[in-house]
């Protein structure tokens, strides 16, 4: 039985991480290189690639990838028995959250609920590690403008870890509070925002008719101008 709490990898069996998962149908490369991990189950591997995202972003994009395009592949009471061992349980649950997004399905969606039924989310914690400089100008932001997907697994980041070989146009999503940090910090760099900047700025995080919403109930807002003319200007900080 693979030791899944002995994370993180050391840099030289990530290599092998990325050849086993190749293996097993994800779009990776990578070499036999030795590590410690014996010979991990399907459901291993997958638990194992959550757990070593946290220290290689690249191999986020590989899971969620595999998951969306391939989850059936594997045994689901597995991989819940196998999750339950693992040192970040929470990790696979952020995977799930962008698998879902990227490949719509009610059945991937029974799935990963019955997978990450019992796991608890993290304590609130960067999900990336050693990748930001400790209460850096991006660390704040990644905490401030947390895509939800994150969120609800008690991480924060901004990474969308969505390949465009998937064929979707899925994206993060937003939740209100850090829209409106988002939108503040726009405001504050540009002077002013139009109806135009801040939905460009949202990047598909939220629909435009929800940009549109944001902008006329921001608290920290004036608006001048009509129609196409409007502009938005900061008048104080939110509270």
């Amino acid at each position: 039985m693979t030791d899944l709490a002995r994370v993180p990898l050391e840099e030289r069996e990530l290599p092998r991480l990325y050849h086993e998962l190749a293996a097993i149908g994800a779009r990776a490369e990578g070499r036999r290189a030795p590590w410690r991990f014996g010979r991990p189950s399907p459901e291993e591997l997958v638990v194992l690639a959550a757990q070593a995202a946290r220290q290689e972003p690249r191999l986020l994009w590989v899971l969620v990838e595999l998951l969306a395009r391939g989850y059936e592949r594997f045994d689901a009471l597995k991989l819940r028995r196998t999750l339950a061992r693992a040192r970040w349980p929470a990790a696979l649950g952020v995977a799930f959250e962008f698998a879902r997004r990227a490949a719509r399905s009610a059945e991937l969606d029974d799935v990963a609920a019955f997978i990450t039924a019992r796991t608890a989310p993290a304590s609130g914690e960067r999900f990336f590690l050693g990748t930001r400089t400790f209460a850096g100008e991006l660390a704040r932001r990644d905490v401030e403008e947390s895509l939800a997907e994150y969120r609800r697994w008690g991480y924060f980041s901004r990474e969308e870890p969505i390949a465009k070989e998937l064929g979707t146009v899925a994206r993060g999503t937003l939740g209100p509070r850090e829209r409106l940090n988002l939108l503040r910090r726009l405001v504050e760099r540009q002077g002013e925002v139009t109806l135009g900047d801040y939905p460009a700025a949202l990047r598909g995080r939220a629909s435009r008719r929800q940009a549109s919403r944001d902008l006329a109930t921001a608290p920290f807002l004036a608006r001048t101008g009509a129609t196409r003319g409007t502009r938005y200007r900061l008048t104080r900080k939110p509270t």
